[in-house]
C-alpha cells in the first residue's frame, strides 16, 4: 500500500481507540544511525489546548481500512508522548 493514502485518515490504536488524525508523510533521517525513515505525522486535536504533531514510524501501521488506519500502539502510552511533546513545547515557547 502507498503510504501517501493514509492522509485524511484516522489513527487508531489496536484497540481501535482513536489516536488523532493523519496529515502528513514524510521522510526523516534517524539521528541514531542516519538512515532516512518514513514517519507519518498524526495531529493530536484537543479542545482548550494547542494542537500537537507527533511522529510515528510507518513500520507500525497494522491495517489500514476505508477511514481507519491501525497502529502497533498502546492509547497510554501515545497520550505520555503527546504530554511530553506539550511539555517541551511549553519549555521552548520562545
Amino acid at each position: 500500500m502507498n503510504l501517501q493514502e493514509l492522509v485524511g485518515k484516522i489513527a487508531a490504536d489496536k484497540n481501535s481507540k482513536k489516536l488523532g488524525k493523519i496529515i502528513k508523510i514524510e521522510k526523516i533521517q534517524d539521528q541514531k544511525t542516519k538512515i532516512w525513515k518514513e514517519k507519518i505525522l498524526v495531529l493530536v486535536h484537543n479542545i482548550l489546548r494547542k494542537d500537537v504533531v507527533i511522529l510515528v514510524d510507518s513500520e507500525k501501521l497494522l491495517i489500514a481500512e476505508a477511514t481507519y488506519a491501525l497502529f502497533d500502539l498502546e492509547k497510554e502510552d501515545f497520550e505520555q508522548e503527546v504530554r511530553e511533546t506539550r511539555a517541551l513545547m511549553r519549555l521552548y515557547k520562545d
